[in-house]
């Protein structure tokens, strides 16, 4: 009787004739089982493939290699230009790129300006009666300088947004100097 029908079910040999090692010990070497005399079954068939040693158990990592050249190379923050459109300042309104700031970022750049400025009032004269303990402004003078605050910070912010259109940027940065000087009519220059 041939084949692999003949093996019993409980025989740990595979169908290919090469013996497989029982579990927890490490297999044999291909070449050791060629130098044994061939012992892959019948006409040394199963010689020629290679056998794959289990895993006894949990083995610890190997070392990671240390190489001179990087693995990967890292990226260079100019190699991918971008487009963009609108005005677009990075912190403290710097430009972001390499060209030369125009009008309207001068424009924007003033009016965060003066919109820190007013902010600044505005907190002084909301404050000053806390801290100092006297009696304050008012509250019709209050609120004043908190609407014109407000209304700054709001133009402000859409004149820097990047997809804010260049003539609506230019209107909003235009209306902080006129809020400011409103601000210090009202309120100051009486």
């Amino acid at each position: 009787m041939t084949g692999h029908a003949a093996l019993p079910p409980e025989d740990p040999t595979p169908p290919d004739g090469i013996p497989t090692p029982p579990t927890g010990l490490p297999a044999a070497p291909a070449e050791s089982a060629q130098s044994a005399g061939g012992a892959g079954g019948a006409g040394g068939a199963g010689a020629d493939e290679p056998t794959w040693p289990e895993p006894a158990g949990p083995t610890a990592p190997a070392e990671a290699v240390r190489t001179a050249t990087p693995r990967r190379l890292h990226a260079v923050p100019d190699a991918y230009p971008t487009v963009v459109t609108g005005v677009r300042t990075g912190a403290f309104g710097r430009p972001i790129g390499k060209h030369r700031p125009t009008a309207l970022h001068r424009l924007v750049e003033a009016a965060r300006v003066l919109t820190g400025g007013l902010i600044v009032l505005t907190l002084g004269v909301v404050a000053a009666p806390v801290v100092l303990g006297a009696v304050g402004p008012g509250v019709g003078v209050m609120v004043g300088h908190v609407a014109g605050a407000l209304v700054a910070l709001a133009a402000t912010g859409l004149a820097a947004w990047r997809r804010t259109p260049v003539w609506a940027a230019t209107v909003a940065a235009l209306v902080v100097p006129v809020d400011v000087l409103v601000v210090l009519a009202l309120f100051w220059w009486r």
